[in-house]
């Protein structure tokens, strides 16, 4: 399986999470492992899945998304406690 790397020009990206996320989070190869770093790819995925055309689908990436939200933020819950 080949790997996809696309190049997108910062200024293009105005969502704040993913301005951050280029910022900061995905420099690190071990990103992405934490409970709050599983919230924020969800947060992504639940924004990015407005951009696709097919509604059904676009449900789905949000049910998926939602549910990555949740369980984790559980997760994040605990440990703030």
């Amino acid at each position: 399986m080949t790997d996809l790397i696309a190049k997108l020009p910062i200024a293009s990206v105005t969502n704040p999470i993913l301005l951050w996320l280029f910022k900061h989070g995905w420099e690190d190869p071990n990103w992405g492992h934490l409970p709050v770093n599983q919230v924020a790819l969800g947060l992504v995925l639940h924004d990015l899945s407005n951009k696709l055309a097919d509604r059904a689908l676009q449900e789905q990436v949000q049910e998926l998304a939602q549910k990555v939200i949740i369980e984790n933020a559980r997760s994040v819950a605990k440990q703030g406690t």
